[in-house]
């Protein structure tokens, strides 16, 4: 089926030139650009351009449907103005919540969509633990809030909307030494000569790591670094021997280029993690914080359909 989403795919690579460009343009994978454009090209059973070590260049049918394609985004858009109107999504203020691993797979293209397609829109984003943002949600300081919630369900009085999984995972960087060992018991006795790099952990996930590390207190699992920021944990990770404790959602163009490498033993028993937005049962809530659910629901969906 012929999607907006593919002819925008499509004219951003057109205006590029080049799949680098476009896909961070677009803020996708190149890979994830790749098949978009590979899909439309059999929707439509034309070959649209040429690849070439220097770009890419537009076939004869390619500049057709590109035409074709951006009077069709036009009228798109201006079609989403008019309801956007109507619908009283052209300004408005929201407050988000986001748990620190799912913000960074979705936050940043998130906002730049919202700048760029909804300037009226005033976002507030708070980056906690489920802990904090369940709180300042009940206190109605935000609107919704984008979170892993295994370990602290929510209750009655809030609506849960599920999301794809969250995957955890203990990561290294690309020629790291345990990359080497081979055997997971061999991997696992090893794995005490290095030290972890991660958020600020809950209980149950200390208990975990500590089976794992075959320590009998969780006061001796060998942290380097705690912190709420998946890119400097990340950067750490990249430039040390830590051990990355993290989402695969939330470093999937690292894991996808190379430059961090998942090692071959879980972590614990439950490595899918819920993930869901959640927000008051009993109240309405506004059109630009409707909206913005949605586009988190898209972001998240797409990650998902890449991140392997």
């Amino acid at each position: 089926m012929l999607s907006l989403r593919a002819l925008k795919h499509f004219s951003t690579l057109a205006e590029e030139r080049h799949y680098s460009r476009a896909a961070a343009k677009l803020h996708l994978t190149q890979s994830a650009l790749t098949r978009s454009i590979q899909s439309l090209e059999e929707t439509l059973g034309l070959k649209l351009l040429d690849r070439s070590a220097a770009g890419i260049r537009l076939t004869k049918p390619g500049r057709s449907v590109l035409a074709h394609a951006h009077r069709v985004l036009a009228e798109a858009a201006a079609l989403k103005r008019e309801t956007e109107l109507i619908r009283g999504l052209a300004s408005g203020e929201v407050a988000m919540g986001a748990g620190v691993f799912p913000a960074a797979g979705f936050l940043s293209p998130l906002l730049t969509q919202l700048a760029q397609d909804y300037p009226g829109i005033s976002m507030r984003v708070e980056i906690e633990g489920w802990a904090s943002l369940v709180e300042m949600l009940a206190q109605d300081r935000l609107d919704f809030v984008v979170a892993v919630t295994h370990s602290l369900p929510p209750s009655a009085e809030f609506t849960v909307r599920p999301l794809p999984p969250q995957h955890a995972g203990l990561f290294v960087r690309a020629g790291h030494p345990l990359l080497a060992i081979q055997g997971r018991s061999a991997l696992r006795s090893a794995l005490m000569n290095y030290r972890l790099a991660a958020t600020p952990l809950p209980p149950r996930t200390r208990d975990h790591l500590a089976a794992l590390y075959r320590l009998t207190s969780v006061d001796d699992l060998p942290m380097a670094l705690e912190c709420n920021s998946v890119a400097a944990l990340r950067a750490v990770a990249l430039g040390s021997d830590v051990i990355f404790l993290c989402m695969r959602e939330s470093i999937r163009g690292e894991l996808e280029d190379g430059s961090l490498i998942q090692l071959p033993i879980f972590y614990s028993n439950q490595t899918e993690l819920t993930c869901s937005i959640i927000h008051h049962a009993g109240r309405t809530l506004s059109p630009a914080a409707v909206q913005v659910i949605s586009m988190v629901e898209a972001l998240m969906s797409e990650g998902a359909a890449v991140k392997k």
